[in-house]
């Protein structure tokens, strides 16, 4: 008499787990195909102009996969188009907390998320956001400039002046923009010669540029050599 085989019941439980797994993987896959069809949706209808299409679309491609962090990045700008900054709140920190150091994608959301807080008048969650963002990323020029920006908007010409200050102090070689910047701040305050001193500075770092040379003649000055001035490098970060 044959002896009974014993049921081989490790197989029958490796089949039973790689079945799941296999199951699991087909579910994260399908969530992922699907977030980005949702999200390909929603860039074609802000494309079209369609901000309330375009918010549904972004909406369902975070639901099916939360970690993705272009849809909900494209979720908070479509939010604070439609006039909703509270509700582009979380989905920009969440694109934030995903892209913390992206430098393609971490400035635009710092943008956005900054933009949603000053919208919703937090000014001291505003201020502490554009702070740590300094301080996070290595006291970087956009980031200065971005802490300038909103200063302005709230009214803090102190503040803004000093951080367009720390903007041209930390900017890299050619770069033009925060010497246009402190241009703009001193022309609105009627402060020509120091907005021709600004222009100086970004005719020093790029003369061939024609937004330099514009504003200039604008203000009555010639562009030519003897325009152009070594930025100032005095200690502005006390």
């Amino acid at each position: 008499m044959k002896p009974t085989m014993t049921p081989a019941r490790p197989a029958r439980r490796f089949t039973a787990f790689c079945a799941h797994a296999a199951l699991l993987a087909g579910g994260m896959l399908v969530g992922c195909e699907s977030s980005v069809s949702q999200r390909s949706e929603g860039i074609s209808s802000m494309r079209q102009g369609d901000t309330a299409a375009a918010i549904e679309h972004f909406q369902a491609a975070v639901e099916a996969r939360g970690t993705d962090f272009r849809a909900q990045y494209w979720l908070g700008v479509n939010l604070l188009t439609a006039d909703e900054p509270l509700r582009a709140q979380v989905p920009l920190e969440q694109a934030l907390a995903l892209r913390p150091a992206d430098p393609a994608w971490t400035p635009r959301i710092a943008d956005a998320l900054a933009d949603s807080y000053y919208r919703q008048s937090q000014t001291q969650t505003l201020y502490d956001f554009l702070d740590n963002m300094v301080k996070t990323h290595g006291q970087q020029s956009r980031d200065f400039m971005r802490q300038a920006k909103f200063m302005g908007l709230v009214g803090d010409s102190d503040g803004q002046k000093l951080a367009l200050d720390k903007a041209g102090f930390f900017a890299v070689k050619g770069d033009i923009r925060p010497y246009l910047a402190q241009a703009d701040f001193y022309e609105a305050v009627n402060d020509v010669p120091a907005a021709v001193e600004a222009l100086s500075f970004a005719y020093y770092e790029d003369s061939t540029a024609e937004v330099v040379k514009d504003r200039l003649r604008g203000l009555g000055i010639i562009p030519g050599p003897t325009v152009a001035k070594a930025p100032k490098k005095a200690d502005v970060l006390e």
